[in-house]
């Protein structure tokens, strides 16, 4: 209760009144004379209690839990901020956490939110499978999965696999002597949508010569010939442009820093508010469907 670290019994020992008078002060009920509220309050204090403040702004009708992986990628925080619109519109409060990319502490904050009282829950997870779909759906509150899918579980995102076709497809018009796919994510357990990804750029990709690298180490600063570099993530990109300046490269997600600071690295673009407002009616409204955003392809 409002981070008291004592039981409403025992304070009200201390303070030598019931413990239903003790309530009536904690929660600003009639029917207590001030000030043996007053009296209540001091104690309570003294053990972490925090009296709460009436906002002059409107009331908030509740809260809706975000947990993303982290900050890294640009398209987290632009989410982040969309999300926050497009549920402040309709009264709701956000409250965001992050997995770090750790699907049992990503399971914690899930709980944690949930213990909160959020309505809802945004969630881009690292967890699948059956076991995981059953733990979300025993919740009994609606969740939106936005960035990796889950079985099961309403979806509003891009189509990772046929994004990423149509960007090799568009990139494959061109005669390159040197044809690479970079995405150190191939190797995480748990990036679904960077191994969507991938299967799009393989299928694509068909029995054209390439080269899959995941180590920005293993980039050469000079290549003979026409070369490409097509990476799953614009950050990945940026890593390329900062390795070799001399090849052309496509990124993925579109973020702002490259029209920013004029980076010459066409990219697969999507919008973020587009997601934010799926996910926001999935929420508000118990949808069940999966949706795809539309995608376009920014040349630099």
């Amino acid at each position: 209760m409002k981070n008291l670290n004592i039981s409403t019994s025992a304070l009200s020992k201390i303070c030598g009144v019931s413990q239903g008078t003790v309530d009536r002060a904690l929660n600003n009920r009639p029917g207590i004379k001030l000030s043996t509220k007053q009296k209540i309050l001091t104690a309570a204090k003294k053990f972490g209690y925090r009296a709460p403040i009436q906002a002059n702004t409107a009331k908030v009708i509740g809260q809706i839990g975000i947990v993303v992986f982290n900050l890294n990628n640009e398209f987290f925080s632009e989410l982040i901020m969309e999300l926050e619109n497009a549920f402040r519109s309709s009264g709701y409060g956000t409250s965001v956490m992050f997995s770090h990319y750790d699907a049992d502490y990503e399971i914690e904050c899930i709980i944690n939110l949930y213990n909160m009282g959020v309505k809802g829950i945004v969630l881009c997870s690292v967890n699948s499978g059956t076991e995981f779909t059953n733990f979300l759906n025993m919740l009994g509150i609606p969740i939106a999965a936005v960035g990796n899918r889950i079985s099961g579980v309403p979806y509003i995102g891009l189509d990772d696999f046929a994004s990423m076709h149509r960007l090799t497809e568009t990139v494959l018009k061109n005669r390159w002597d040197n044809i690479f796919y970079f995405s150190p994510a191939i190797e995480y357990p748990n990036a679904f949508a960077q191994r969507l990804r991938y299967e799009g750029f393989l299928n694509a990709a068909g029995n054209t010569e390439y080269t899959v690298l995941t180590n920005i180490e293993d980039v050469c600063g000079t290549y003979e010939g026409k070369t490409v570099f097509i990476c799953s993530t614009d950050y990945y990109a940026i890593q390329i442009y900062r390795k070799n300046r001399n090849v052309k490269i496509f990124g993925f997600d579109n973020i702002s820093a490259l029209d920013k600071y004029k980076l010459p690295i066409s990219s697969v673009g999507y919008s973020a508010a587009q997601i934010a407002q799926g996910a926001a009616d999935i929420i508000k409204n118990r949808r069940k469907d999966v949706f795809t955003v539309d995608y376009f392809i920014v040349e630099r």
